[in-house]
């Protein structure tokens, strides 16, 4: 980094730089010339939460009419930088170019104090200027109405960034951030302001303020005026009061004193109006203006900014903007405030009628805000983030809402275990925002699923954290996957089909069904090797093993050894000639099935035994009848009977 001593600013960047999702956006930067050397300094502001660890800028050097200079400079600054913290304004980075009239940058990774680098390979897009609050209404009274109602502290509209978004007092703000963090300022209150109601705002105040610089005169202009830079308001009216005594009949003299009074109960200057109306004693109306008048005329002005939702009022129930959130606009605190004071006024004018009215625009306020509520948790779930949007869900006291991001990573989960063999697949599943699911596996397990499986596992979970470990023996409180996902089913049963997925998961986690499939199909070798294998529970082990051991000598080829070589064919139904046999045997049920086919052409027959019995028979006419056995000398005898014991012709096999 170059300490610059006498240099000349060249070229100074005129616009700010942003990519959407970007943690920092560039704010600023400037091209210096030290002697014959150049510099470039750029300027950048942390956006994101999460703490930095170094931010890596590409800077492009520009001639006079724009036209690129070499290839970018890469640039790499190391920091230890939270949110709104500012790097790269007092660094100099020396452009081995002589001949640069300006240059443009763009940030290209930013490394965080923990986890994955944000990379970047386009080139940032020019963050059009805020527009100031009189270029956007175009009119001076405008923009200073909007000051009077949200704040002198207000400069511009507010604008998107983005993804993110800019108050009126230029703050940059989260999309997840609906109040502004500096001024609290509510984003959809200042997105929702209508121009329309500012302007009759504005009309309203031109019309006012003669009637406040009136109120403010008097016969004698010079004391007044040098008592109201000493006393305010009040004791300046009732030395006009004692004034008038003196100068005008009295009846000419209480009436000025009670039009003073009324116009400053209209300029919203209650406490100072009753201190009058309190002097005037029995004059007109002047005792029930100084009670109960007053009171509905302060109630009526609270109910009026309420519905113009105006924070400029709430300084006058003891609140500020400070005391506004997602929960709580200035208009809520204005209506309960209203409502308060009509109620208070019992039957007093239309009371009432206004108390009601306030309860009934604080409920639509309320129901408002919820839908506003309900709508973000909506996006949260859309947008993967499962479990921030249960809680928000549940927040809301909408339980059955509640249920589908259980169940859509509940669904996704099941949608895994049915496309993935998950043996050896641990879990502890969250649904608690801040709060990780955990997965374990072996390396080996690992390697067999492959990388694209263990991305699809990790990304059932939506937006939410997760972790893997790869080891042999799971942590503690890890269970099988399936298992899990049952327990976070359960949470949610009889919601939509959770029936249906834990019929998946059953089925997908049954680890036996090729032990049965081997069995159905006749391939009884290979049963039997992976019985033999199966570290499992299997129902009735022993039986299988002794079942396997008993057919398996019929599951085998054969070729010709004596007798009549075309009675397969004929019992097929066919004529020629079997000289090469194929057997085996299906076991379903309680029925073995053994299946002879010509190894030669498509020629087979089927016979069946009760299970556990190895004499194989088929009726296909009355009276006669085929049997097939295995000799006690391994042929393969073939047999077509009669029921009286006669045999009509047979043949026999010898194992090939």
């Amino acid at each position: 980094m170059a300490k610059l001593r006498h240099a000349k600013t060249v070229y100074t960047l005129s616009e700010r730089f942003y990519r959407i999702g970007a943690p920092v956006w560039i704010t600023g930067g400037e091209l210096l010339r030290a002697g014959e050397l150049l510099y470039c300094r750029v300027t950048l502001e942390v956006l994101c939460r999460e703490k930095l660890r170094g931010v890596t800028v590409a800077i492009q050097a520009l001639d006079g009419k724009g036209n690129r200079l070499g290839l970018p400079l890469p640039y790499r600054y190391r920091v230890n930088a939270g949110r709104d913290a500012r790097i790269g304004q007092r660094e100099s980075i020396l452009l081995p170019l002589e001949d640069a009239a300006s240059f443009t940058a763009w940030v290209t990774r930013v490394d965080f104090a923990e986890g994955a680098p944000w990379l970047c390979e386009e080139r940032w897009d020019a963050v059009p200027a805020q527009p100031t609050l009189e270029q956007y209404y175009g009119d001076a009274d405008l923009a200073e109405q909007f000051r009077i109602r949200y704040g002198r502290d207000c400069r511009c509209a507010v604008a998107p960034l983005g993804a993110l978004w800019r108050c009126t007092c230029e703050t940059v703000n989260l999309p997840d951030e609906s109040a502004c963090r500096r001024c609290h300022r509510m984003r959809g209150a200042l997105e929702a302001i209508d121009a329309e109601a500012l302007r009759k705002e504005t009309d309203a105040r031109k019309i006012k303020e003669p009637l406040r610089e009136r109120a403010a005169r008097s016969e004698n202009r010079a004391m007044l005026k040098k008592l109201l830079l000493t006393a305010g308001i009040v004791l300046p009216i009732l030395i006009l009061v004692i004034g008038l005594l003196i100068a005008v009949p009295k009846e000419l003299e209480r009436q000025s004193v009670y039009d003073g009074a009324q116009r400053l109960a209209a300029l919203g200057e209650f406490n100072a109006a009753r201190a009058i109306f309190v002097s005037l004693e029995d004059y007109r109306d002047s005792r029930e203006m100084a009670g109960d008048g007053l009171d509905y005329l302060s109630a009526l002005a609270l109910l009026q900014s309420a519905e113009a939702d105006d924070a400029s009022a709430l300084q006058r129930i003891g609140h500020t903007r400070a005391d506004l959130n997602e929960d709580t606009t200035a208009a809520i605190l204005l209506y309960e405030a209203a409502q308060t004071q009509f109620e208070a006024l019992g039957g007093y004018r239309d009371s009432e009628a206004l108390a009601r009215r306030c309860a009934e625009s604080l409920a639509a306020c309320r129901e408002a805000l919820r839908q506003a509520a309900f709508d973000r948790a909506s996006a949260l779930l859309e947008a993967g983030k499962l479990s921030e949007a249960r809680a928000a869900y549940l927040a809301l006291g909408a339980e059955e809402e509640a249920k589908e991001p259980v169940y859509r990573k509940a669904a996704a989960l099941t949608s895994f275990i049915h496309t993935y063999n998950i043996r050896g697949i641990y879990a502890s599943l969250s649904m608690s925002p801040g709060s990780r699911s955990s997965f374990s596996m072996s390396k080996e397990k690992a390697l067999t699923l492959g990388s694209q499986s263990v991305q699809d596992l990790l990304a059932s979970c939506g937006e939410d954290g997760t972790a893997l470990e790869l080891e042999d023996t799971p942590g503690g409180g890890l269970v099988p996957l399936d298992e899990a996902v049952k327990a976070l089913i359960a949470d949610i049963e009889g919601y939509k089909d959770t029936d249906g997925l834990l019929a998946v998961i059953e089925e997908a986690t049954d680890y036996t069904r090729e032990f049965f499939t081997l069995c159905e199909n006749g391939d009884l070798p290979g049963a039997y090797e992976w019985l033999l294998g199966y570290e499992g529970t299997l129902p009735n082990r022993e039986q299988w093993l002794a079942d396997l051991t008993l057919y398996m000598p019929f599951c085998r080829n054969w070729e010709f050894y004596l007798g009549d070589n075309g009675l397969i064919p004929y019992s097929a139904g066919q004529s020629g000639e079997c000289g090469k046999l194929h057997s085996r045997v299906l076991l379903r049920g309680d029925t073995a099935i053994l299946r002879l086919s010509d190894a030669e052409r498509d020629c087979s027959v089927e016979l069946t035994a009760p299970r556990g019995e190895v004499r194989f028979f088929n009726r296909e006419q009355e009276g006669v009848f085929y049997l097939a056995v295995v000799t006690n000398s391994g042929y393969l005898s073939y047999l077509y009977y009669r029921d009286s014991g006669s045999i009509i012709t047979s043949c026999e096999y010898e194992p090939e």
